[in-house]
């Protein structure tokens, strides 16, 4: 049976996990000037409902559903910890994200070092919030 409080953790530990390193990586963003080469009018608004419903989709897809997904593995497969978090991740990562940003670098000529801090901060992310998870789970 899925525990609901430790659902609950979990969500409330990724989520916070999530936020700071959502500021720490917008910040890095904007110091490094890395959408320099984009046009202005594919550049999101930075303003306060942008960050916020941001926020709200990257805690769907990183926190909420993977919660929910490793509480149900939890019980059918024999792993946990921090490690089996990883590995969930990079698998994700590995057949989600990078496969759909290679594709789009090929389409439409975004600059590369954007691309890959795309990348690095999506796999930090998921990594993080997946070893958060699996870090509960195995206490």
């Amino acid at each position: 049976m899925i525990s609901i409080r430790l659902l609950m953790y979990c969500v409330l530990a990724s989520g916070l996990y999530l936020l700071v390193l959502s500021f720490v990586l917008d910040f890095a963003e904007r110091r490094l000037k890395l959408t320099a080469g984009v046009p202005e009018e594919m550049i999101e608004s930075s303003g306060a409902a942008a960050v916020l419903v941001n926020f709200l989709m990257e805690s769907l897809f990183y926190v909420v559903i993977p919660s929910i997904v490793y509480s149900f593995f939890y019980y059918v497969m024999p792993f946990s910890g921090v490690r089996a978090g990883l590995a969930a991740a990079l698998f994700a990562f590995a057949l989600g994200a990078a496969p759909a940003l290679m594709g789009l670098s090929v389409r439409v000529k975004l600059p590369m070092p954007y691309l890959l801090f795309v990348m690095l901060s999506l796999l930090l992310k998921l990594g993080g919030c997946m070893a958060v998870i699996g870090f509960l789970y195995s206490l």
